[in-house]
């Protein structure tokens, strides 16, 4: 089984997955919205939708869900990192 990492910081939190694991459970970056972030080949999933969307679908391929929570503090270096570009299927956020 394996487990995610969910990295919390004073005002927000996001769920660390590898584009390999979004690929292989049939989504696309382009499906997330630009409150998420990207480190290299890691998305950091903002927790109010994104990540959501992601568990979701992991589940109903996969079943069970496993996550650790790393807390960042006051302010996670996360937000630091390139937002995801909108997509026009994130027009829910405008």
């Amino acid at each position: 089984m394996k487990t995610f990492t969910f990295y919390a910081d004073a005002g927000h939190g996001w769920l660390a997955v590898r584009t390999s694991d979004i690929a292989a459970i049939g989504l696309t970056v382009e499906e997330f919205s630009p409150y998420s972030y990207r480190n290299g080949d890691t998305l950091y999933l903002e927790e109010d939708c994104d990540a959501g969307v992601f568990i979701r679908q992991w589940q109903a391929i996969h079943g069970d869900f496993v996550h650790k929570l790393v807390d960042h503090g006051n302010r996670s270096r996360i937000r630091s990192f390139d937002r995801l570009p909108a997509a026009a299927s994130n027009d829910i956020w405008f």
